[in-house]
């Protein structure tokens, strides 16, 4: 019987979407989905729904909740999605790996697209400043992995 070669990779990933980033102290809140919302993908960015404590995902420009945390309880053929009923982890305060959408420097301001993706860039009629949120690190291109600080103060 052959033993099939094995490789591994000197590079470990940075992390992935929804992963919190340090051990520095961080604040979740749970919340519910939304009835009316979409699927919630880890790591994107959530709005306060109209009912008490839930979120939506992002249509438009609205009251910034927080960012989805990876959940490891969901069921693998749900997919990396959290969906409308589903108890959801959202952190307002701390770090956490999102996707960049464009090459982002450490200290650029963030901005939330109307689907609750992350950019360094303005386009005020569509994107949202995050108040207190800074990227925390470098990309060199479009979509890699990035982190995100939340509540940050200056």
């Amino acid at each position: 019987m052959a033993i099939p070669p094995v490789s591994y990779s000197r590079d470990t990933p940075r992390g992935y979407p929804g992963m919190i980033a340090t051990t520095e102290p961080h604040h979740i809140i749970s919340m519910i989905v939304a009835v009316g919302s979409a699927d919630i993908p880890f790591g994107r960015g959530v709005l306060f729904g109209t009912l008490e404590d839930t979120v939506a995902l992002p249509a438009a420009v609205g009251k910034f909740a927080g960012i989805a945390v990876v959940d490891r309880t969901i069921p693998a053929e749900q997919g990396e999605v959290y969906k409308p009923y589903d108890q959801i982890s959202v952190i307002k305060n701390g770090s956490i790996w999102v996707t960049a959408l464009v090459a982002v420097a450490q200290g650029d301001p963030v901005y939330m697209t109307p689907t609750g993706t992350f950019t360094n860039v303005s386009n005020s009629s569509a994107n949202q400043l995050i108040e207190n949120a800074e990227w925390a690190t470098v990309t060199s291109t479009t979509n890699q992995i990035a982190k995100i600080r939340l509540g940050v103060t200056k």
